[in-house]
């Protein structure tokens, strides 16, 4: 699909880690709730082309999830890509524009987002990438 299709389908672009029980936990729901389809779901456990395009390595992908917002061609991660994919999404819509008005909120997640990022794996048991 030509880039111009590609940017005009999606707002979003959600780069996660499809092997993740916990992530997909998450991912799932949204998957479901994203009925408009403005988010292109991009696991990158298997879409190594994916995350070449938009310039990320598999490394920096494992580290935190990357959202790419397609029409302002900005690259946001952890809770800030998290807000954006909320307000694309029912239910979820009404929690971002919370957690955005109350100022102290917005850092609060972002410290149990690092540190949820940091020990992921060792939750999960996976330790390296699945070929």
């Amino acid at each position: 699909m030509p880039e111009s299709e590609y940017q005009k389908k999606y707002a979003l672009t959600c780069f996660h880690d499809g092997e993740c029980p916990i992530c997909n936990i998450e991912i799932d729901v949204m998957k479901r709730l994203d009925k408009q389809k403005n988010i292109k779901w991009v696991d990158i456990s298997k879409e190594q082309a994916m995350l070449n395009h938009a310039g990320l390595s598999y490394e920096q992908a494992m580290k935190k999830m990357y959202v790419l917002d397609q029409h302002n061609n900005v690259m946001l991660s952890g809770v800030d890509g998290f807000l954006q994919i909320w307000k694309k999404l029912p239910y979820y819509r009404q929690l971002a524009v919370i957690i955005e008005r109350l100022p102290f909120l917005v850092p609060i997640l972002k410290i149990f987002y690092r540190i949820f990022a940091r020990y992921r794996l060792v939750l999960t048991g996976k330790t390296k990438r699945s070929t």
